[in-house]
């Protein structure tokens, strides 16, 4: 995850879901943004927020702090809850076909990754679509977005997804919302080159597009009517 301490934001980062050219543009817009974990940026959101809470000497002394503030004004104790229960969560999701492909071509041609030891990451090298996609969907190699986002979590109320297919009009929205101002545009950094004939790779794994869709169940029943979309958005439920 992407944080900015001062904008008490975080950029949590799903593979393929434009998350490159989303960093550079959160670092431009929040200059204090860094990773909180630099060797992985896909850090998923529950596990990101385990590793902000504060330790046992830095609660008792928030828990102070909060008290002495509580007496002093209600609501600049609010303005004092650790990072932890204050950051406003922002990501982006995409349609989950498109995203496999996606994810499943760059690993296939990245030349880093010729000597991967990683085994999903050799299925896509060496293997099939098909196989690819079982060992996603079946095997459970990729998280969910609901598992990533941590639907339902102690920060979901403060969590605001994006629409991979409107996402420069989003980040506006997203900007007017919590007062970044003009959205600076967005970047088109690992783009793969022209078009996908996403059809061919329907008819590859057959009768596995059920499985992608029982997967991503939450994602088509649930997901695409939450995402931010333009002018126009959808806000999550409490």
């Amino acid at each position: 995850m992407l944080i900015s301490r001062t904008f008490e934001i975080g950029f949590a980062h799903y593979p393929k879901t434009a998350g490159t050219s989303l960093q550079h543009w959160f670092i431009e817009t929040c200059p204090d943004a860094a990773l909180l974990l630099p060797k992985n940026p896909h850090y998923p959101v529950a596990l990101s927020l385990r590793r902000l809470r504060p330790n046992t000497v830095e609660r008792r002394l928030r828990r102070f702090t909060r008290r002495t503030l509580t007496l002093l004004s209600p609501g600049l104790a609010d303005r004092y809850r650790p990072l932890h229960e204050s950051l406003r969560i922002v990501g982006v999701m995409r349609d989950p076909l498109e995203m496999l492909v996606s994810l499943f071509e760059f690993w296939k041609r990245e030349p880093s990754l010729a000597e991967t030891t990683d085994a999903f990451i050799g299925i896509a090298r060496r293997n099939t679509f098909r196989d690819f996609v079982a060992a996603a969907v079946i095997g459970g190699r990729i998280a969910t977005y609901e598992q990533f986002f941590d639907v339902g979590g102690p920060l979901w109320h403060n969590t605001t997804l994006l629409d991979f297919e409107s996402l420069q009009p989003a980040l506006q929205s997203f900007c007017d919302d919590h007062g970044l101002g003009h959205a600076r545009p967005l970047p088109s950094l690992n783009r793969s080159q022209g078009g996908r004939d996403i059809q061919q790779y329907v008819d590859e794994i057959g009768p596995l597009m059920g499985d992608v869709r029982r997967h991503f169940r939450w994602y088509y029943e649930e997901g695409v009517h939450l995402m931010l979309r333009g002018r126009q958005p959808l806000r999550m439920a409490a």
